[in-house]
């Protein structure tokens, strides 16, 4: 058997698991076989069942990452109850926009990069597009509520489970603030100004800009760069979906095409902002963008939504209710966004690479084995034990599929006497 000869004789060896026990041992210290009644150690086989899958412990990645994804839980509700505040902000600025868009007029546009004038919206029309716009963040967010529901109230109470829709919003949410804070620090460290360019003017016009940028932004660069093309694909290769699928995004597979339109749009979305900004806006927009078409292929287009009103409309308390106190406040909030966002922009940033690389570059979640305890067999078990005479071959026997030492000797070939398996 294993360890039988070792230097000064043979060694005591378990007849089930195969570890090495004392001579004076009753039972195995690994698997709790008696040892020293050759009753139970033949009744082993009628009572216990083969030995299942091994036990298997939690690494220490696992175990932080797991720790994490509660942290980040009781985070995400802090940023859906301020999204809720700026939801409110949004609806509560109506009586601010309606007004003067009713004396005023607007465009529909493309990016191709450059910002291309579609068609032109006075007066009522103008105010209808508003209105839409306000309805679809008002459904994206019901949408991202209603389909998180029960995964985010395990995520609060740190059970295993997929993100839900809105966890994976909020995270990634943090990811790209704490990005924009440490590429804005490298800005002001080279001598460039970020102030610069953006949206400047009335509280009307900060409102309504940013919310048209919320939702038509998704629309040209997620739907128009992304979706439709896919659905061209897929329809030319016999592959086609539902067609709803192409336009509200969501359960994608992140193959060939899919990647290739993901950075298309990504490149068309961050180049339009040079137009406002400069082109200093391109790599975080980039970023930004490939997050925004991630989501969209991965939940749907209420998800890139919500991401990019949670970014554009993050400042509005500070503007609506002015003051040291509002300031101080945000202040803290945002410094613990930050702080917990570093943590997610890294991991984050190792998902994205092994999505484009295909290759797994850390393994988040590997397990390493432990004891393992045999169950007795149930009445229910289909294992039909060998009652016939036990024999351990002279070489030391030790059954690859189950660990057992003793084996019969069947037309040529060891069969392990606890499973029944060829050697």
């Amino acid at each position: 058997m294993k360890g039988a000869m070792d230097g000064d004789g043979p060694k005591r060896t378990c007849p089930r698991c195969a570890a090495e026990v004392p001579e004076d041992a009753s039972f195995c210290s690994r698997c709790g076989l008696p040892l020293n009644d050759a009753d139970d150690m033949t009744r082993q086989y009628s009572f216990y069942a083969p030995p299942p899958r091994p036990v298997r412990g939690k690494s220490s990645l696992q175990s932080a990452r797991e720790v994490f994804r509660g942290i980040g839980a009781y985070m995400t509700l802090a940023v859906l109850v301020l999204v809720g505040i700026n939801v409110g902000i949004m609806l509560w600025g109506m009586h601010l926009v309606i007004p003067e868009a009713w004396e005023s007029a607007t465009s529909l546009f493309l990016a191709l990069p450059w910002l291309v004038k579609i068609v032109g919206l006075p007066g009522f029309w103008f105010v209808t597009y508003y209105i839409l716009l306000v309805a679809a963040v008002l459904l994206s967010y019901a949408v991202m509520l209603f389909l998180s529901r029960r995964k985010f109230w395990k995520e609060l109470t740190f059970e295993q489970t997929e993100h839900s829709p809105a966890y994976a919003v909020s995270t990634i949410f943090l990811a790209i603030l704490a990005m924009n804070a440490v590429y804005y620090l490298f800005l002001g460290f080279i001598g460039i100004d970020p102030s610069s360019g953006g949206d400047t003017g009335m509280l009307w016009e900060k409102l309504w800009s940013l919310l048209r940028a919320s939702v038509w932004e998704e629309v040209i660069c997620r739907i128009l760069f992304i979706g439709l093309p896919l659905g061209v694909v897929y329809v030319l290769k016999g592959k086609g979906a539902p067609y709803r699928r192409y336009i509200f995004g969501g359960n994608f597979q992140f193959g060939l095409y899919e990647k290739f339109f993901l950075v298309f749009s990504s490149t068309i979305f961050s180049l339009a902002h040079v137009f406002s900004w400069d082109l200093y806006k391109v790599p975080p927009t980039f970023l930004a963008g490939l997050a925004l078409g991630y989501l969209f292929l991965k939940y749907g287009v209420y998800a890139s939504v919500m991401l990019h009103f949670f970014i554009d409309y993050l400042s509005f308390p500070m503007d609506v209710w002015p003051g040291e106190t509002t300031d101080m406040v945000m202040g803290l909030l945002l410094l613990a966004f930050m702080a917990l966002g570093a943590v997610y922009l890294l991991y984050y940033s190792v998902r994205a690479l092994e999505l484009f690389s295909g290759r797994q570059i850390i393994r988040w979640g590997d397990p390493r084995p432990v004891s393992v305890y045999y169950q007795p067999l149930s009445p229910k078990s289909r294992y039909v034990p060998y009652d016939g005479p036990l024999t351990t071959p002279s070489f030391g026997f030790v059954c690859r599929h189950c660990a057992g030492t003793e084996a019969r000797y069947v037309d040529g070939k060891f069969v392990c006497s606890r499973c029944g398996k060829e050697n």
